[in-house]
């Protein structure tokens, strides 16, 4: 205990004559953190557990019902003057045990107080479930029994056996996987498929219900009792649990932990068995269960249950291998106390951390757990409303109340009514107020820079490309950028496969001029065979030349040859029609840039604004825009294939159009002009402009991007 602290209180009066012990359901053992000692208290008859520290234990362990509160706390103050609780901490203490029906008092109204209790717990609980509408809990079937007789068939699994046993069948499960990975690769873009959805679930329970077998069977293997398994209503959707939180009482640490592991362990292990049956069988459905059970037993143990700031495994895994026991709360109650000691300047709060370094643990992972846990539940709610609208708008306001308003209302109750902050309510209610007013000028009324990006192209106005009319190896090009007049090779081009062409042409002319010849004298009428056959070996020795020249590539018109694989051209072979680049003339550039419906707002802004461009493969370089303009209409042709999701952009355009121009929705086209006078910039480049806007307070913009949100996912 801190030496900080109130020893006396002005309530103790209304507890220094009971006489109260501890009820008989209650059994008290040892554990150790960070080698120091706890007390952990199991209640048989409610089947929880609380921990204590040692201070705390020295009063609560003398509770024997014969002897006064007020007898026993001298009694702990004439032992430990430093370290015994204050009479404050004693009523606090006394609280929140008969709170827990953890003790018995002498007073003739306990057994009505005692129902008093626990409709008021009963009350709570209902309430979290409540606000907790996604992680509603069902107690089904007490599996201890079960457990107990199965044990024996099952206790071989869990020693160094089962454990070398594991990591030979992981091993050599990840050798399956990466023999057929390209297989694997292909099979996953069906995992999503509706026709496959039911699988996807039947594996999902499967796997979840060996998870929680392997908890249960964890704690019966270690000397535990387990007594609750059921459904979680996560999302709605059925997941099973177990109960295990008998582990809490385990002594040492690695029992704590394995039993937290083990579920993941058999998880993983029933996933490599998966994946030998994929691998051996051929398409049908022992092939499809067998890898949705691999894919769902892997992923989500590594994505989820594995993550420490959701209360799944890893979270009490870690709160077990950094000894933070009630990490969460203990979490809560650092950021309380901060708020208290130092904006409040309250010396009575008491930090739950046993050093600075757990104290900034503690309070980076208490924001990091509450930001995340935000983020998954309206994550989940927008899930839900796409299925189900009006079941998604009832639950974000239920969360919404239970995660922002409810603790709004109980802050200011906090503030009003609350003990401890008799002495800086004064200072508290204007920090309070002093803080929300910053927020208030800061979210609400400060307008902060605002802007958004989209995707284009760059094109240059009367440029032409540059294509090749014939096939061959490239032997020498001109260096980029370089100025070219008209009739100027650019590239040339060799094609051995053409000389030996030509050559033959060539010497089947002569044979047919000889033929001739000879069939004049001796064969008169073979002479028109003859001829025929010499009009088609010269159009066909006229086209090879054709050809031959066009491996020269000439310039056509005055300009820059640009051309982005200029280094890489030399030595390559080129089929006909390939564009080897381009000839751009003097003059400005045009980036034409697509503007998807939800920032229409902001279209009318751009032509006063600036912007900047960039281009993928030019990092740091940046070009800057000397005009903006808006194109007036809405616009459904993309102005470059590439812009679509075809082309490998990240616009969607409709399906039964070839052309990849033709956009889903309607789009605003923003053209803006860039200088000529850089080396980046070649006819049909993709990149991203971003656009400032007039700036708007933070509140605007995040209403604005909450009513698109709502428009274009429900149409409202």
């Amino acid at each position: 205990m801190s030496t900080e602290r109130n020893l006396f209180s002005d309530t103790w009066h209304r507890v220094a004559k009971q006489r109260i012990r501890l009820r008989p359901s209650v059994k008290v053992r040892k554990q150790y953190f960070r080698g120091e000692t706890w007390y952990i208290a199991h209640d048989s008859y409610g089947d929880q557990y609380f921990r204590f520290r040692p201070e705390a234990w020295d009063f609560i362990g003398r509770l024997d019902g014969a002897r006064t509160v007020d007898d026993i706390w001298k009694n702990c103050l004439d032992r430990n003057q430093d370290r015994a609780p204050g009479q404050g901490e004693v009523v606090q203490m006394l609280s929140q045990l008969y709170a827990a029906n953890l003790v018995i008092s002498d007073a003739p109204a306990d057994v009505k107080q005692l129902f008093e209790r626990m409709k008021k717990r009963k009350a709570r609980e209902w309430k979290a479930r409540l606000i907790g509408i996604f992680y509603l809990r069902l107690k089904l079937w007490d599996p201890d029994g079960f457990l107990e007789r199965t044990l024996p068939f099952v206790k071989p699994l869990l020693n160094k056996v089962g454990a070398a046993f594991w990591l030979i069948l992981t091993g050599l499960s990840l050798s399956v996987v990466v023999s057929n990975w390209e297989r694997l690769s292909d099979s996953s873009t069906g995992v999503l498929d509706p026709a496959n959805l039911p699988l996807l679930y039947l594996a999902f329970a499967l796997a979840k219900v060996v998870h929680e077998f392997g908890h249960g069977f964890a704690v019966k293997r270690l000397g535990g009792e387990v007594h609750a398994m059921g459904i979680t209503l996560l999302v709605f959707t059925p997941v099973p649990y177990v109960d295990a939180t008998a582990a809490w009482a385990f002594r040492e640490r690695w029992k704590r932990v394995w039993v937290g592991a083990a579920g993941m362990i058999v998880e993983i292990a029933l996933a490599a068995i998966a994946s030998f049956v994929w691998a051996a069988t051929g398409p049908g459905l022992i092939n499809a269960l067998a890898y949705n059970l691999m894919v769902v037993a892997s992923v989500s143990t590594l994505l989820f249950n594995i993550n420490p700031l959701l209360r799944f495994d890893g979270y009490y895994i870690l709160s077990d291998l950094t000894d933070s026991p009630n990490l969460q709360p203990r979490a809560t109650r650092m950021l309380k106390h901060l708020v208290e000691r130092y904006p409040f300047g309250g010396r009575f709060s008491q930090s739950p951390a046993r050093g600075n370094a757990e104290a900034t643990w503690l309070s980076l992972f208490g924001v990091a757990s509450w930001i995340y846990r935000v983020f998954i539940t309206f994550s989940i709610i927008i899930f839900v409303a796409d299925k189900f609208f009006g079941l998604g708008l009832l639950s974000a306001i239920i969360t919404v109340a239970g995660m922002f308003v409810w603790p709004l209302i109980q802050g200011i109750r906090y503030l009003v009514a609350e003990p401890r902050i008799e002495r800086v309510r004064s200072r508290a209610g204007w920090v309070t107020a002093g803080v929300l007013a910053i927020l208030v000028l800061l979210i609400g009324i400060i307008p902060t820079p605002r802007h958004f990006r989209a995707q284009g192209v760059l094109k240059a106005e009367n440029s032409s490309f540059v294509i090749s009319r014939a096939s061959g190896f490239v032997v020498s090009s001109r260096s980029e950028a370089e100025s070219v007049k008209a009739g100027d090779v650019v590239a040339r081009l060799e094609s051995p496969e053409l000389e030996l062409a030509i050559e033959s042409i060539e010497s089947e002319l002569e044979q047919v001029a000889a033929q001739e010849r000879r069939a004049m004298y001796e064969d008169p009428a073979a002479l028109a065979m003859l001829a025929e056959r010499r009009s088609v070996a010269e159009k066909r020795l006229q086209e090879l030349q054709t050809e031959k020249a066009g491996l020269q590539i000439v310039a056509r018109v005055d300009g820059k040859w640009m051309s982005p694989d200029q280094l890489d051209m030399t030595g390559r072979w080129f089929p006909r029609g390939t564009n080897f680049g381009e000839l751009v003339p003097e003059g400005d550039w045009e980036f034409q840039a697509v503007i998807s419906q939800d920032d229409a707002d902001a279209v009318v802004d751009l032509s006063s604004r600036a912007g900047e461009i960039r281009f993928p493969g030019s990092a740091g370089r940046v070009l800057i825009p000397s005009e903006i303009r808006v194109i007036p209409g809405k616009q459904e042709l993309l102005p470059s294939a590439a812009l679509g999701w075809s082309g490998g952009g990240h616009i969607e355009v409709k399906y039964d159009d070839e052309s990849g121009l033709r956009a889903a929705e309607p789009f605003f086209l923003v053209v803006a002009k860039v200088p000529a006078a850089d080396r980046q910039l070649w006819h049909g480049r993709t990149g991203v402009a971003r656009f400032e806007l007039s700036p708007e307070p933070l509140l605007w913009q995040w209403s604005r991007d909450l009513r698109q949100l709502l428009q274009r996912r429900f149409q409202l």
